[in-house]
């Protein structure tokens, strides 16, 4: 499956709203003349300096030591993002888990409650991704110390997160079956410590189900659904 295809199958499912990005400049000023004020007044110009009392003896006046040349400080490091990388974790201020995956230059995230759900893609740029969801909703993400951290935008409001790294069996599962003629998309999050949640639809009607244990098999509606990771549904790894 493409991802394009994934996507658009699940557009209908998406539950999400819009947020604005706002930008600033800042202007550089000159400073005022010497001699003048802010304001443009003239002020009295410094005593002059005192001039060196004579050598004894003839002897030359040590020289005065110059000024120092500052040590140059430490390079800040910018943030690089992995090449390939799997995070999981709960969004603070309300309920539900978020999934971040990254293959090469593309992302992926998927949030869920267990009621509401929404998926998000994008490219990763300069150590961090904005991924967009439907109806203008976003999730942001900064890559460090072995986690991802950001924002989820939904339905006009916003929620922080924290999301480590995982491997399987934790992380992402998505499944696609046809069940009774009728299409069905599920997916579900795991972490590490056994929080799970998911959800399963059938023609974009979500429904609660049964959330089977990482990667394994489930029976709905009569059918036996097979889950995928995200290497499986996703990039195919790298």
């Amino acid at each position: 499956m493409t991802k394009a295809g994934t996507m658009t199958r699940l557009g209908p499912l998406l539950t999400l709203a819009g947020g604005a990005a706002v930008t600033a400049a800042l202007a550089v000023l000159s400073g005022p003349a010497v001699g003048a004020t802010a304001a443009g007044a003239i002020t009295d110009p410094p005593p002059p300096a005192a001039a060196s009392p004579p050598a004894a003896d003839g002897a030359t006046p040590a020289a005065t030591p110059g000024p120092t040349a500052a040590t140059p400080g430490p390079t800040a490091t910018a943030p690089v993002a992995p090449r390939k990388a799997d995070y999981a974790g709960r969004v603070r201020g309300r309920p539900g888990l978020i999934a971040v995956s990254v293959r090469g230059g593309d992302a992926i995230a998927y949030f869920c409650d267990g009621r509401t759900e929404a998926w998000f893609q994008g490219e990763v740029k300069d150590g961090g991704v904005t991924l967009d969801g439907f109806g203008g909703a976003t999730v942001t993400a900064e890559f460090a110390g072995g986690r991802a951290r950001g924002e989820l935008t939904l339905d006009g409001k916003s929620w922080a997160y924290t999301a480590p790294a995982v491997t399987k069996p934790s992380g992402l599962y998505r499944a696609t079956a046809l069940v009774r003629g009728a299409r069905l998309d599920g997916a579900w999050i795991y972490l590490p410590d056994g929080t799970r949640v998911g959800r399963v639809g059938l023609d974009g009607n979500l429904f609660p189900a049964d959330i089977p244990g990482p990667g394994q098999t489930t029976v709905i509606y009569g059918a036996e659904i097979d889950p995928q990771d995200v290497d499986e549904f996703f990039g195919g790894g790298e």
